[in-house]
């Protein structure tokens, strides 16, 4: 399969955003988004997307994250080689990103929602650097962010993720496997056992063209595909 991202639904609607975004910023209207979901629809795959196509700042929360290990990693990834106090971190933090005017992606971000400071400090970077930023987390992350009003106001575009339906596996068989064609009816058959996960999917269609290849099959049916296991069985 190829190392790329399929145009689903999700991640056209993401680019669509960002696009959004990014108008904003140059109008000096709010321009913070938000990307939710549940596991496995494609969240990070879109902000990773998003962040490669923008040359951005991609941050990823931990759940053991204090402010301070929040702005040392962010601090890293904008070039600072070595350990210094909050304040001056926030200090280089906020120069970089108004000199390059790169968009900030903060992924995970659930770890980091219920720490108030954090989330002052994200609203001070995006006040004081005025760059787009992307928080990227599950579903009750808007919840929860709302509850810092200041934050939460300065949101312009919420995309919230959603399972995936026959165009989209359509799109991804098409887009990503490149040894045999899958027919309709065992993408159907695929798409019913994920649960419209896009990470099973994903898993699925890359066993589905294994077994094709190692069977010189140019193309596979739910017939020809049998009694199968799309996924790795859990005993």
């Amino acid at each position: 399969m190829k190392t790329a991202v399929a145009k689903t639904k999700n991640v056209l609607a993401a680019f669509d955003a960002y696009q959004h975004l990014s108008e904003a910023a140059l109008n000096n209207t709010p321009s913070i988004a938000m990307f939710t979901g549940q596991a496995g629809l494609g969240k990070t795959t879109a902000g990773s997307y998003l962040f490669v196509q923008a040359d951005g700042i991609l941050v990823r929360c931990l759940k053991s994250d204090t402010l301070g290990t929040f702005l040392e990693r962010l601090s890293q990834e904008l070039g600072l080689d070595q350990r210094a106090r909050k304040a001056d971190m926030l200090k280089f933090i906020v120069h970089e990103l108004a000199v390059t005017g790169k968009p900030l992606f903060i992924d995970e971000c659930d770890y980091i929602a219920e720490r108030q400071d954090v989330l002052e400090t994200i609203r001070d970077i995006y006040d004081l650097a005025n760059v787009p930023i992307i928080l990227i987390g599950y579903n009750q992350l808007p919840k929860k962010v709302k509850r810092l009003e200041q934050l939460y106001s300065r949101i312009s575009q919420h995309i919230e993720f959603q399972p995936a339906d026959l165009d989209d596996i359509t799109t991804m068989a098409s887009e990503l496997v490149t040894d045999t064609a899958i027919n309709p009816d065992l993408l159907a058959e695929l798409l019913h056992a994920s649960k419209g996960n896009f990470r099973r999917i994903h898993t699925g269609l890359n066993t589905i063209e294994a077994f094709a290849r190692s069977n010189a099959m140019p193309s596979i049916n739910v017939v020809q595909w049998g009694e199968q296991q799309f996924f790795p069985s859990v005993n």
